[in-house]
Parts: C-alpha cells; sequence; structure tokens
C-alpha cells in the first residue's frame, strides 16, 4: 500500500489532474502526507502499545488482588470466623481492602473512585460477599447493595483463568438514566466438591480514560507540531532548493527575450547538465542562424551578376519607355528580394530555434496603410483592436508575409470593415482578422489551408496564400483555424506563441 501511495505521489499525472504542477508545492505535500503516515503509525502504534501494557499491568495487579481476598474471605460452608484466627483473618482482609484503596459503603458509587470487588454464585447469580460491607455476618439485604454486572463471557474459560474487559453500567441517579464505564476483572474459583463462585474486582474507568484521553490529546499536539515544524523547514529548505531553479529559469527567459545569449551563472551540480544542455543548443542554433545567412548573401551576391545582365540585355535589345524600364527594373529588384526572404525563412524553421519577440501592432498598421493604397477603389475600414504591448516570437518578415496575405485575402472578399483583435493567453497571442465578407463557401474550410486549393475562382491568385500562412505559424508551433465571423463573414484565427 505504501509503494502504490508512493508512486502515485510522484505520478506527474497526478498532480496535473489536482490541477498543481508545481515542483514545490509537488515535494511540499509528498513530505507532509510522509510525516503525516509516519506520525500516525507512530502515534497508532505507541497507543496500542501502551494500551497493551496497562491491561498486562491491571490483570497481573487484579490478579494479586484476587489472590490474597480469594484465601481470605469465608464464602464456602467450610469457612468459619466464630475463631480468634477467622476473626484475625477478617482484620487482615479489612485492613488489605483499605491499602488497596476500595470504596467503603455506598459514598464512591457512580463516581470515579468507584472500587470494589464482590463473590457472586456462578448459577445463581446471589451475591455472597462484598468489599463495601465486608463482614461476612452482614445482613442478606446488604450483600445485595452492590452493582452487579451480567458476564456470560466466561463459561468457557477454565477455572482460575481470568477476564478483564471494559463494561457499561446503566443507573438511575434519581433524574434519568445514565451510564458509567468500569474496569471489570473476573475469575470463577470454588473449593473442590463445591459449586463454583465468580470473584469479580470492578473499577471505574473515569480516570483511566481521562488519562487515555490525555495521551491521545498530546499525540494530536505531537502529530500537528510536527506537521508545522516540517512545514516551516520545508518552506526554509525551498528558499535554498527552488531558488537557483528560479535564477535559472529567469535566466532562460532573458535569452527568449533576447537580454543574454547564455547561461551564465553558476549553478548547483543537479543544474549543471542543463545548464550546458541548453548553452550547447544556443551555440549550435546561432551556427545554423549564421551559415544560412551565409548561404543568403553568397546567393544574392551570385544572382546579382545575372540579374543585372538580364536588365542591360534587356535595355540594349529591346527600345523601352523609361517607365517600362523602371517597371523591368523593379520587378527584378524584388524578385531578389523574394529569393533573400525565402532563404531567410530556413532560420525560423530550423528546430528549437530561439525566436525574439516581435510587437505585432506596428507591423498591421503598416500593412493597413499599404492595403488601403492597393484597394483604393474600395470604401472599408480596417480596425486594429490590438495592443502596443502584444508580442509573438515569429521573424519580422514572416510576420509581414503572415499577416500580408491574410489582411490582403480580407480586404478582397470585405464589404465595409475588417477588424483585427488580440487576446492574451498562457502560451499563445490570440489574433482573430473578421471580415463582413460572403464568409468561406466550401463545407471544410481546414481544406483551404492546403496548397493549390482555393475559395473562389473568381478572383487572381493561385490558392497558396493560406498554405503558406500555414507553414509559417506551425514552424513556430502555433496553428490557424477558419471559422465563421460573428460579422457574418470569415474569421481566421491565429495561435502566435508569445
Amino acid at each position: 500500500m505504501s509503494n502504490s501511495l508512493i508512486a502515485t505521489l510522484g505520478s506527474s499525472t497526478f498532480f496535473s489532474r489536482v490541477g498543481m504542477n508545481s515542483l514545490r508545492v509537488r515535494q511540499l505535500i509528498s513530505l507532509l502526507v510522509l510525516v503525516a503516515l509516519g506520525v500516525s503509525l507512530l502515534g497508532g502504534g505507541y497507543l496500542s502499545h501502551r494500551d497493551a501494557r496497562l491491561q498486562e499491568k491491571m490483570l497481573a495487579q487484579f490478579g494479586e488482588i484476587a489472590d490474597a481476598i480469594s484465601v481470605k474471605v469465608p464464602v464456602f460452608p467450610g469457612d468459619q470466623i466464630n475463631s480468634e484466627a477467622g476473626r484475625k483473618q477478617l482484620l487482615e482482609l479489612k485492613n488489605l481492602l483499605i491499602s488497596h484503596g476500595f470504596s467503603q459503603g455506598m459514598i464512591d458509587n457512580h463516581t470515579e473512585n468507584d472500587y470494589y470487588v464482590y463473590i457472586e454464585d456462578v448459577a445463581t447469580g446471589e451475591v455472597r460477599w462484598q468489599s463495601k460491607f465486608p463482614d461476612p455476618e452482614q445482613p442478606v439485604d446488604q450483600r445485595g447493595l452492590v452493582d452487579q454486572f451480567t458476564i456470560d463471557d466466561d463459561t468457557e474459560l477454565a477455572v482460575g483463568v481470568p477476564l478483564l474487559k471494559q463494561r457499561f453500567l446503566r443507573y438511575f441517579d434519581g433524574v434519568s438514566h445514565k451510564m458509567h464505564q468500569y474496569i471489570v476483572y473476573s475469575e470463577r474459583i470454588g473449593a473442590e466438591g463445591e459449586p463454583p463462585a465468580r470473584l469479580v474486582i470492578v473499577k471505574s474507568a473515569q480516570r483511566l480514560r481521562a488519562e487515555s484521553d490525555h495521551v491521545q490529546r498530546n499525540v494530536i499536539t505531537l502529530f500537528f507540531s510536527t506537521l508545522a515544524l516540517v512545514l516551516v523547514s520545508q518552506l526554509i529548505s525551498n528558499y535554498f532548493i527552488i531558488t537557483p531553479i528560479r535564477e535559472f529559469e529567469n535566466e532562460v527567459r532573458r535569452i527568449e527575450l533576447g537580454a543574454q545569449k547564455a547561461i551564465e551563472k553558476p549553478y548547483p551540480v543537479e543544474l549543471m547538465g542543463v545548464k550546458r544542455a541548453i548553452n550547447t543548443l544556443i551555440h549550435v542554433e546561432k551556427g545554423q542562424k549564421k551559415r544560412y545567412r551565409e548561404s543568403m548573401e553568397n546567393l544574392a551576391h551570385s544572382l546579382k551578376t545575372p540579374l543585372n545582365g538580364l536588365l542591360a540585355t534587356a535595355q540594349s535589345k529591346y527600345q523601352m519607355e523609361n517607365d517600362d524600364q523602371e517597371d523591368l527594373v523593379n520587378a527584378i529588384m524584388h524578385m531578389s528580394d523574394i529569393v533573400a526572404y525565402q532563404l531567410k525563412r530556413a532560420v525560423v524553421r530550423t528546430p528549437n530555434a530561439m525566436v525574439e519577440q516581435i510587437a505585432v501592432r506596428p507591423i498591421l498598421c503598416r500593412l493597413r496603410d499599404s492595403l488601403y493604397k492597393v484597394y483604393h477603389e474600395k470604401t472599408f475600414e480596417i480596425v486594429i483592436n490590438v495592443d502596443d504591448c502584444d508580442k509573438v516570437r515569429l521573424e519580422y518578415d514572416d510576420l509581414m508575409e503572415l499577416f500580408g496575405n491574410l489582411l490582403n485575402n480580407a480586404c478582397r472578399f470585405c464589404h465595409e470593415s475588417v477588424v483585427v483583435t488580440a487576446t492574451s493567453e498562457t502560451s499563445f497571442l490570440i489574433i482573430d482578422i473578421d471580415d463582413d465578407g460572403m464568409g468561406f463557401a466550401v463545407d471544410s474550410p481546414s481544406e483551404l489551408l492546403k496548397r493549390g486549393i482555393r475559395d473562389d475562382s473568381k478572383t487572381e491568385g493561385q490558392g497558396i496564400g493560406l498554405a503558406i500562412s500555414t507553414e509559417i505559424v506551425e514552424a513556430v508551433g502555433g496553428r490557424i483555424e477558419l471559422q465563421a465571423s460573428p460579422q457574418v463573414g470569415a474569421r481566421v484565427r491565429l495561435f502566435l506563441p508569445h
């Protein structure tokens, strides 16, 4: 059972299921549970051992008293007290009762001091003698002035074998019926050839129960004191154990923000392996970026000469107007930019690439101004509900192409408005691009995210804009969803990592 419990507490699934993913909380709860189990087992074991020792002690004590009384009490027909020896024996009996603190008379009835012994006939239950009125010559009606217990669970025990149990006595105090708890020792005795008698020693259990309650309270106090001590010590140890982890986390966060190049501080041995792995990853990633950029520069330089030759050839062999020449130059330069950008995109697709955060609003505003010029023949409005502090982890050029494709589609199909809204969640910045156009005509809008699939055939395009946008977003661990807009149009929802 303990192994199963420890395995359960050590399971990440268990803590995730109960909403506790903090290492500090896991350590604290696990330790508290183990300490609680330990103290509970020790406390329960101590109480059980104490009760067993107490029962052994009371059995021995009552057994000695029973032996002493059974040889001094004249309860059988052959016992006589009319001789000098008998009266001396009776005096010794009274002194024995006094020395052991037995109650005298009825004054201690049903109180914590109630302590008496009586001998009864096993067959009839008649009291032959009792310690509250110990004189054997007492009237018969006084012999019955004692609370008897119905004892029928010692009949299978041999003569001389004792039985010790806690029993309850119901009595009437003149107002109501009450219950009193006693410790009852019973033992069958008898001379050979005589009918057996039962010697019963009765002692109030109130003091014993009070002592037991006191011990239990001490155990409970010890339990909570230990938990409090463990809690305090755990909080102190957490400061020394968790602080390096928190500092490590802060350094990683600074690397993500671009404020730091590597993990620099010294850490405990347990974290040094992680530190080396992360620094190696950063180093490899930087090397890959550098190689891709050098390849981009080499390719751009290699393409520069043939593109210039192409331009010179066009200008020398063909008679073109100045505007045509300018358009041709712009087209060639645009081709060069496209080649450079497509090579640069490989940097973002590199696994585990560390990308700095880029603000979204300035890019959206720049694209809004450009799209107003492109669609100057339409009367529409682009509303940007994005804060200046909303940032995502994408390259600037990727964001330009991503939002350029999506905003261009929204402006092309809208009637009067395009609305861009951003909301922040734990791991993503969610950006909704809504238009009030005709919406998605296909039954499964997600198919439009594949290359070559288009929603219409009335406008220009090859059907790869959404596919390119999907590749850019998925390369950084995000996703795109196509939905119906609240404005009865289309909604493109982006999940971009912070």
